[in-house]
């Protein structure tokens, strides 16, 4: 017995080495173009071209923004400055909340896109929000999100976003472990820590490793660095020194716990209802390595839309719930999306693509947890799962 456990560890051994190698020699990539995009580009193209339409989205990305940073800002100075009252001062604790959501889904988000601005260098400083806001480095965030999760969405070990180890177990090809059972009930407390975890030390982390996932993640120098600094010390300043000028530590700490969980729940869950759920595929990276499976292809099929129809939760969320026309259209502005979502739906059909789209929040939330809870439950070898 002890022999053959022996030998089984001996495999294992080598075939992680002969993986190891092949990963070396190859880089992972996909094929560009394609007639889906090519056919979608087009239409978009179009579209946007339409008298008005571009003035038109870029008028309502601002006023949208403009209402974020006064929603935020008065919120924040009424709780500082205004003699309020225990009901006045929870609404405005609320307005601050749901004005720094509104910042980072509306404006940092689309501006470290390069969709907010026609010039780089304004997208980047508006995209310092993340710093500023948030309390996260907007310079890692770009390497995190633009890079690691846009280029490889549902690839292990590449997507960050997927590569909870040991914690949870959101796609088929990562190992089990016996405590995933109960990851459909313990996930949510893990999402509030989400934005706590990247305010503290989950940004020190990535740059002492210096990649997130396999993208490289080179240290900040000259302004980049200036401004991660000056960006921390600001949101310390009026997160919690100024606070505690005003208010006992014990309050501005449960606040600011309160503040930065609801936020990490909320951001986590928005982009898990997109990429975790059970109609989203995911991949090793060996499933790619060498076939150059068509990228815009790989994009639809592992990103799920949901709530088109509800047009609060798109203007809140930043748009956000149209994740497939994020992913394929990251530098146009998110007022475009419901729009271009007509488009893309329409040419996958057309294409043979599969399109997935959630009618409603709770079909969306239920897919999440039934795709947890089997990931957790699953007793089956990986390459079984994987078909």
């Amino acid at each position: 017995m002890f022999v053959a456990a022996l030998r089984r560890v001996r495999r294992v051994r080598s075939t992680v080495e002969v993986v190891g190698a092949q990963m070396q020699q190859q880089k992972l990539s996909f094929a560009s173009g394609g007639a889906f995009l090519d056919d979608t580009r087009r239409e978009v193209a179009e579209y946007l071209a339409e008298p008005g339409v571009e003035a038109a989205g870029r008028r309502r990305l601002y006023a949208k923004g403009l209402a974020a940073f006064a929603l935020m800002g008065g919120s924040w100075a009424a709780l500082m400055f205004a003699p309020v009252g225990l009901y006045l001062g929870v609404l405005s604790f609320l307005g601050l909340l749901v004005g720094t959501m509104l910042v980072a889904f509306c404006v940092m988000h689309d501006a470290n896109h390069g969709a907010y601005f026609g010039r780089r260098r304004f997208n980047h400083l508006l995209g310092w929000t993340a710093d500023v806001a948030l309390g996260v480095s907007s310079y890692a965030w770009r390497v995190k999100h633009n890079v690691a999760h846009h280029t490889y969405t549902n690839v292990d070990g590449y997507d960050a976003d997927i590569t909870q180890m040991p914690f949870a177990r959101l796609v088929p090809v990562q190992p089990r472990r016996p405590w995933y059972r109960f990851q459909h009930l313990y996930i949510w407390p893990l999402y509030c820590l989400m934005v706590l975890r990247w305010q503290t030390v989950g940004d020190l982390a990535a740059f002492r490793r210096g990649r997130i996932g396999q993208s490289a993640l080179r240290p900040p120098r000259g302004s980049d660095l200036a401004g991660l600094l000056a960006g921390k010390a600001i949101f310390v300043t009026w997160a919690l020194v100024v606070p505690l000028l005003v208010y006992p530590w014990w309050l501005v700490a449960v606040g600011y716990a309160t503040f930065s969980m609801a936020l990490g729940l909320v951001t986590a869950t928005t982009f898990q209802l997109a990429h975790c759920v059970e109609e989203a595929s995911s991949a090793a990276p060996l499933d790619l390595v060498g076939r150059r499976r068509v990228w815009a292809v790989h994009e639809v099929e592992t990103t799920v839309d949901f709530c088109p129809g509800n047009r609060v939760l798109t203007w809140v969320l930043g748009g956000l719930n149209f994740q497939i026309e994020h992913h394929l259209f990251p530098s146009v502005p998110h007022t475009h999306y419901p729009r271009i979502a007509e488009i893309v739906a329409r040419n996958c059909k057309l294409h043979g693509i599969r399109h997935t789209c959630q009618p409603t929040l709770r079909a969306a939330l239920g897919s999440h947890h039934r795709h947890l809870r089997a990931l957790g439950r699953s007793g089956r070898r990986v390459e079984l799962e994987m078909g």
